[in-house]
């Protein structure tokens, strides 16, 4: 009886390539890119909030009816 296996494929997903090279960093290179991905990753948060509260402000001066109908003055206050 034949048996036969289905080859394995040779390429690598760029994610599992970039772990194996993170993994084979000291922990002190380690800890400094996670400090780095933490820190992008809260700046993101800080700008969402920014665009969120931004929205909020603009949609409540629009349904009370303290809409500008100049964008310039919005930054004014």
């Amino acid at each position: 009886m034949i048996t036969t296996v289905k080859p394995q494929p040779n390429e690598i997903s760029t994610v599992d390539a970039l772990w194996v090279l993170i993994q084979s960093q000291t922990k002190a290179v380690r800890k400094a890119l996670t400090q780095r991905l933490i820190a992008e990753q809260n700046k993101t948060k800080a700008q969402q909030t920014m665009v969120k509260d931004s929205l909020s402000r603009a949609f409540d001066e629009l349904h009370s009816g303290k809409a500008h109908h100049d964008a310039r003055k919005l930054f004014d206050k």
